[in-house]
């Protein structure tokens, strides 16, 4: 393998498409998904809101990609994911034999798998676990282990908090209220995650390490940030910069400002905040972007792939369009 490239894709509700039979309009949106994904051409390809369960997914690959892409599943077929939207990698047949998928107990052996929290001001302890657990694909490539960490959070309140906020007076403290308990409950999700990265580095001093995903803190973000000193999930997932070898770098920060976007969302807490938001992530561990480790993350290939999502969905209904949320890519080479 001299690169492989790394695709992150919320696909957005992809359980919705596999009723039997699909209406004209899903069969547009099921057709112009396969032609995404050919063209974006990942050799991992991690998604968002994928199908629920191992049958789901093995009928998209089966049924959709011709076996060109496989699902790594887990070898005691737990996930450890609540509802209709899972996180899956799919990764080029020829990769098969270099792939797994981390067991779920052994994250919560290293990170917990569920742990306590208090909502903002208060002292009642609560408990709180993932509802989409993190899912792991390993990559050994020529004996480095590398590992992509699959992530899926979001809060409720992106559409279910619009009338609430309108209302304003009790409404809107109620709607405050809610939003921030679940960006508490985000936040030490993500906090989780920081605990398992630790944990690798006390077995390995430098380990390969992925995250990607969709990180959505709901609508409001710096309205929360600026009036109830709380931040956003990406801050909190980087890490501290006092603990340099351990902060994880982005993917996309030499990316053109104007292009660092995702998804187009119209911001009711703030409507003079531009809908062009990036919520769609790839960051990786010091050692993948300096070149102290055998591969790297090729500088200036982070991206968000708007050409190819564009040229698909521009002559496509709102409702067959394949997404509202646009794929992030990077390349991965091998220094030898």
């Amino acid at each position: 393998m001299g690169s492989i490239k790394i695709v992150s894709w919320n696909v957005g509700n992809l359980d919705r498409l596999l009723d039997d039979p699909l209406s004209t309009t899903k069969q547009k949106r099921k057709k112009a998904i396969i032609q995404e994904i050919k063209d974006l051409e990942p050799d991992v390809l991690c998604i968002l809101e994928g199908p629920k369960g191992e049958s789901g997914i093995d009928f998209i690959t089966n049924n959709w990609l011709g076996d060109e892409w496989i699902p790594v599943k887990a070898t005691d077929g737990e996930y450890a994911t609540l509802g209709t939207q899972w996180i899956w990698f799919l990764v080029r047949k020829e990769y098969q034999e270099k792939v797994s998928l981390l067991p779920v107990n052994t994250w919560d052996a290293f990170a917990g798998s569920s742990w306590d929290y208090y909502r903002w001001g208060e002292f009642e302890k609560k408990t709180h676990k993932h509802y989409r657990h993190p899912q792991v694909l390993i990559l050994d490539w020529n004996g480095l282990r590398i590992e992509f960490i699959g992530l899926h959070l979001k809060s409720k309140y992106v559409n279910y908090g619009e009338s609430k906020w309108k209302a304003g007076g009790q409404k809107r403290q109620k709607f405050i209220r809610e939003a921030l308990t679940a960006r508490i409950k985000m936040t030490t999700e993500v906090t989780n995650v920081r605990a398992y990265i630790d944990a690798k580095f006390k077995q390995v001093e430098n380990p390969a390490i992925v995250v990607l995903g969709d990180l959505n803190d709901g609508p409001g973000k710096e309205y929360f940030e600026n009036n109830h000193l709380f931040f956003d999930l990406i801050s909190n997932i980087q890490g501290d910069q006092f603990f340099a070898r351990k902060f994880l770098d982005h993917a996309l920060f030499l990316f053109s400002d104007e292009l660092r976007w995702t998804c187009h969302f119209e911001d009711f807490v703030q409507p003079e905040r531009d809908p062009r938001i990036l919520l769609d992530h790839i960051l990786f561990t010091q050692g993948l972007g300096n070149r102290s480790l055998p591969v790297h993350v090729d500088i200036n290939t982070g991206k968000v792939e708007h050409e190819i999502h564009d040229l698909i969905n521009a002559s496509l209904t709102k409702s067959a369009k394949t997404s509202d949320h646009k794929p992030i890519s990077v390349l991965i080479s091998s220094d030898e």
